[in-house]
């Protein structure tokens, strides 16, 4: 009873005339928004604020090299229906980041196990988006995802995009779609 008693007098406080009460919204603020920022990437970064560090892979065919422009890492997997279905997509934004000019390099890093290590030569030979390596364990796989502040029971497909001087700038957690070619176009041309 005497608890009451306290709470009840503490919410009786009077409030002086000087100090108006907030409005119902007041504390509610919108966050700034990088202008480059859009509905593509689920988490974005201004340039200069996260560094992009690679995944521990396996590679066949020779090292990837850092690309000198756009660096796009799409996580996959041989038994993913829809990261293997938009693989044609890809294809054909990157001949038209070529028509444009606009230096973006694939890297396709497949989450299979170990034991597909002949599935993935097979799709290596495949017309595929961009140099094909392999995640070498599902640690490494978790550590990669925490440096991209993404859950490490995300579903992949995955889309990281990188900038030409090594920072991180978006990812995509899902499939892409044609209607986001004019989003990525956007923010990798800087406009």
């Amino acid at each position: 009873m005497v608890s009451v008693v306290v709470l009840a007098a503490a919410c009786d406080e009077k409030k002086t005339a000087e100090t108006p009460p907030p409005e119902r919204f007041a504390s509610v603020k919108k966050k700034a928004e990088d202008p480059r920022a859009n509905r593509f990437c689920e988490k974005t970064w201004a340039p200069n604020v996260k560094k992009f560090t690679p995944a521990q892979t396996r590679d066949w065919g020779g090292k990837w090299e850092k690309p000198a422009g756009w660096h796009w890492v799409n996580l996959w997997a041989t038994w993913c229906k829809p990261c293997v279905e938009e693989m044609g997509l890809l294809n054909r934004w990157k001949e038209g980041f070529e028509r444009e000019q606009l230096p973006v390099a694939f890297e396709l890093l497949s989450i299979d196990e170990s034991d597909a290590q002949a599935e993935l030569e097979a799709w290596q030979k495949k017309n595929l988006p961009g140099h094909v390596s392999w995640v070498k364990s599902p640690a490494d796989f978790a550590a990669f995802l925490e440096g991209l502040d993404v859950d490490k029971n995300a579903a992949i497909p995955i889309h990281v995009l990188v900038d030409p001087d090594g920072w991180l700038r978006c990812v995509r957690v899902g499939s892409i779609h044609q209607e986001n070619y004019g989003s990525v176009r956007a923010l990798i041309s800087g406009g």
